[in-house]
This record gives C-alpha cells, structure tokens and sequence, in this order.
C-alpha cells in the first residue's frame, strides 16, 4: 500500500510538471531580475541616489524666491515707509498735524528674492563630486545586486534540476528492486533461495520507498526556493529545461583574482564610497575659508495683489567668514578623516575578502572536476558489478544479500556521478560570479 501512494503521489507531480510551461535558466534569471524584491530595493537606492545628485547640483543654481503679503498698520515708521514704496508721497506728508499718528495704511507687497553663491571655498564643488560618487556607487551596488540574484537562481535552478533527477534515479532503482524482489519470490517458490532472502529483499524495497520520500520532498522544496527567486507563487510546479553547458573556464587562478579585482560591482561601490568619504573631509575644510554670495531683491507695492504703483530694489554682495566656531569645523575635519580610513581599512580587508573567495571557487571547481571523473569510473564499474551480481544470482550461484550489495553499490555511484556533475556546473558559475563575470552575458555566450 505504502508504494502504491508513493506512486501515485509521484505521478500527480510528474503530471502537474508535464503540464506546466517549460522553465529554461535563462527565463527564470529573467523572471528573477524582473520580480526579486532585492533587486527591486536595489534599483530604488540608485534612483534615490542619482535624485540626491540632481538635488546637490541644484545649489550651484540662483534660488529665486516669489511672495505675496498684505500690510495693514498705522506705525508711523511703516506708514512713512510704505507711503514711499507706493510711490505716494508728497511733501504735504511733512506737515501733517499728527505725524505720530497717521492714518492707517494698507498695501499688497509682492517681493522677487535672488541669491547665487559665488565662492564657498570649494564646498559645492566637494558636496556635488560626494553625490556624484555615491550615486555612482549606488548602480554598482545594483547591478551587484542584479548579478547576486541571478546567480541565487542559478543555484536554486541547478538544485532543482538536481533534485529531480536523484528522485529519478531512485525510481529508477525502485523498480530494479522491485524486479529482484519479484525474482526472489519465485525462486523461493521453487525451493532456490530460502524465505529469509525474500525478506531481505523486501526490507531493502521498503528502504527505497522511504529514499523515494525523501526525494520528493526535497524536489519540492527545490522548487519552492527557485520559485522564491523568481518571485512567483511558490506552489507552482514547472517542468525545467535542459541545463545548457556551463560557460568555458580558461586561464590560471591568478588571472581569476585579477579580474575580480578590476570587476567586482561591490568592489567598486566600497571604492566609490572612500571616495565620497574623501570628499567629505575635503567639504568640512570651507569652514576655514570665506563665502561670498550675491543677494538681491525687488518689491512691487501697490493696493491691490501683483500691483505696481510702487516699487524698489536692492543687489549685494556679502562675504562671510566663520572666525571660531567652537571648534565644530575641527571636529568635522577630524571625524572625516577618521572616516575615510576606516573606508581605507574596509577596502583592505574586501579586497582580501574576494581573493580568498575566489580561491575558494577555483578549488572547488578543480575539486568537483577531479571528483567527476572518478566518479565516472566508479559508475562503469559499478554497472559492471550489477550486471555480474544479477547473471550470477539468476543461475543460483549468488546470494540475494550479494545481488543487493551490487544494487546499492550501483545506486551510490549514480548518485556520485550526478552530484559531481551538477557541482561542476554550479562551481563554475560560482567562479564566474565571484570573479564579477556578468552572469547573463556568460549564459548567453554559452549557448
């Protein structure tokens, strides 16, 4: 009863699979690039950034501000005042009985103000290069970014594609049990073999039912994940593509580490922001320095909004220095500086991050080649043992317990050949990836 449900629940997922649209690695990195939500966050950090770059270029611009505003008083300082700017005064205003207390005044005072930055002892010119390298960092980080969740679903497509065809591989071994068990019975029957080696068998056949288990849970979980990547639902079955051949790896380990170290996005994003970090220190230094600006405005005054009966002006220069600030300008100086070379310090230590990361790819990868082709021999001579073990078993000179030594000696170099298979196409990638190979760009060139 046992491998009947089995069966049956392995075939319902056979046919969910059949019948769902066939999944190729490059659609599913594409579905991830499109739907992943760290790329998503990621791509909204570098829009930010380059926004705040827009922002810090804008202070190099004249601000130019417009107000509008009603004045009603009978002070007499404002009242004389405004009397001027109306353009209503006379001289019979000097001989009013009562200067001290004239008639009240109403008037709409429209006022344009200007300010332009002439000099800010190279402030701007720092703030803007700080935005600029932040927010080139920013898309480093996002294509980053972009890079590490294709190359999560390549691994995630990878462990699928793996597990599938472990769950394969023992179903195919079931019914070979299955087979033996069948042949076992009948020649108990016929007085060959005793009862004890039909047990045997079957023990062994309730052990693949369980491996077989293992294995379906463990493909769906596999797909689970890559499902995840891709940001779809993760119930959804699909029936994946064949994996196209991993990308050629040439040159030394060497040449791998160079190029990582001139290609890694998140490499150059740490540099960028030691270089923002530099620009910082080299901003807070205008605190010693003087500011010239230009100021002007001009005002419209008149009884009603926006008139002009009205109006005047006024344009200057204003030069400003910070003499003693308590010390703050020294402080930011200093901050800064401690700043960048933790940066510095950071670099260090990532740089020496990548090439123990790429050393390690590399050796995975020559380990995984080396492991394959002996895992390759051990398949051949492990078929070899089965086909003898079952001749020998069929013509009575074996016993069931040699003939299943043979089945699980076979069964354990089919699943070493394919694991070492499927580890040196994820190392490969692997190695691509940390060397700062754009992933995509090499699956396509792989085809």
């Amino acid at each position: 009863m046992r491998g009947i449900q089995l069966g049956f629940f392995i075939t319902m997922v056979a046919a969910a699979a059949v019948g769902a649209q066939e999944l190729t690695l490059d659609a599913a990195v594409d579905s991830a690039l499109a739907n992943n939500p760290e790329v998503a966050a990621a791509r909204e950090r570098a829009a930010a950034a380059s926004e705040r770059l827009d922002g810090g270029k804008s202070h190099r611009m004249p601000k130019i501000g417009l107000s509008e505003s009603f004045v009603y008083s009978n002070n007499p300082a404002e009242v004389f005042a405004l009397t001027l700017n109306q353009g209503r005064f006379d001289m019979e205003e000097f001989f009013m009985s009562d200067p001290n207390n004239p008639d009240a005044l109403s008037t709409f005072i429209t006022k344009i103000d200007l300010e332009l930055p002439i000099y800010t002892g190279g402030k701007l010119s720092a703030r803007v290069g700080q935005a600029e390298a932040m927010s080139t960092a920013e898309d480093f980080s996002y294509a980053h970014t972009q890079q590490k969740v294709a190359f999560e679903t390549i691994t995630a497509y990878v462990n699928l594609a793996k597990a599938r065809e472990h769950r394969a591989l023992l179903e195919k071994a079931r019914e070979t049990t299955a087979e033996h068990v069948r042949l076992a019975e009948k020649y108990a029957a016929q007085g060959v073999i005793l009862e004890a080696d039909v047990l045997q068998a079957r023990v062994y056949l309730s052990q693949m039912d369980d491996l077989l288990t293992q294995a379906a849970n463990g493909a769906q979980l596999a797909q689970a994940a890559l499902n995840f990547q891709m940001g779809a639902d993760q119930t959804l079955p699909r029936s994946l593509a064949d994996l196209p051949p991993a990308p050629p790896v040439g040159g030394d380990i060497d040449d791998w580490i160079s190029a990582a170290l001139d290609q890694r996005r998140d490499l150059e994003a740490v540099r960028l922001k030691l270089e923002a970090g530099r620009l910082e220190e080299k901003a807070s230094r205008p605190g010693f320095y003087p500011e010239i600006a230009v100021l002007g405005n001009y005002g419209l005054y008149d009884d009603t909004i926006f008139g002009s009966n009205g109006h005047s002006g006024s344009l200057m220069a204003v030069a400003r220095i910070n003499l003693w600030g308590g010390g703050s300008n020294s402080a930011a100086r200093a901050a800064a500086r401690h700043e960048t070379l933790g940066f510095e310090a950071d670099i260090r230590r990532f740089e020496e991050g990548v090439r123990l990361e790429v050393q390690q790819a590399w050796q995975d990868l020559e380990t995984a080649r080396t492991r394959q082709v002996t895992a390759k021999s051990a398949l051949e001579a492990a078929t070899e043992a089965m086909r003898v073990r079952e001749s020998r078993f069929r013509q009575g000179l074996d016993k069931m317990i040699d003939l299943l030594d043979a089945e699980t000696g076979l069964r354990e170099a089919e699943m070493r050949e394919m694991v070492t298979r499927y580890d040196v196409t994820l190392n490969t990638h692997r190695l691509q990836y940390v060397s700062g190979a754009t992933l995509i760009d090499t699956m396509e060139d792989s085809k």
